[in-house]
């Protein structure tokens, strides 16, 4: 039994040891944090979790996996497809709180600057149509756009703007989480 427990304590401390990242980005209205993996799912790929609470008292997490491919044709370009299963607690679309959820499906388009590889733009698109949506949801929508810069190759620091929001069906309104510009950091380790 011992044994066990040393084997999956090895493997586990192993799958920390590869480069896992923890992202933390602020607004004046949200907070998120995230934190991801390296996977050997499907090519060069990431497993991902994070959590986002908001000053109406909504929280959101999710969880997914993002599968990233380089271009070789256009040098510093990265495009990436995935999905991730959403839930979230609402504070302020229904008399009580309402609990939604949905799978989104999405994509990513990365470019560095090939001049000076520090720099970056990330684009980012999840979307979730009723069929996969739950809790009284129409649809389930996240953009994000972001510019990134490189301060070691362990560090990355970013500005963006972000808009993850819930369209409601039964004449409730649409549950905007974070819809503005925010601020972050990303940490490798």
């Amino acid at each position: 039994m011992l044994r066990r427990y040393v084997a999956i304590g090895l493997v586990l401390a192993s799958s920390l040891a590869m480069a896992d990242t923890l992202d933390i980005n602020l607004s004046n209205s949200a907070a998120q944090f995230k934190y991801g993996v390296p996977s050997g799912i499907a090519g060069k790929s990431s497993l991902f979790a994070s959590f986002l609470y908001n000053d109406d008292n909504d929280a959101m997490a999710d969880a997914g996996l993002l599968v990233l491919n380089e271009e070789g044709s256009v040098p510093g370009l990265t495009l990436g497809i995935g999905a991730k299963a959403v839930a979230a607690s609402l504070n302020n679309v229904a008399p009580s709180r309402k609990f939604v959820s949905a799978v989104a499906l999405g994509g990513q388009v990365r470019f560095e600057v090939p001049a000076d590889r520090r720099f970056a733009v990330v684009g980012e698109y999840h979307y979730a149509p009723s069929i996969i949506s739950f809790g009284d949801v129409n649809h389930f929508s996240q953009l994000a756009v972001r510019g990134e810069f490189s301060i070691s190759p362990l560090t990355q620091a970013y500005i963006g703007y972000r808009d993850s929001k819930f369209n409601l069906d039964k004449g409730l309104p649409t549950a905007d989480l974070e819809n503005g510009a925010h601020i972050g950091i990303r940490l490798s380790f």
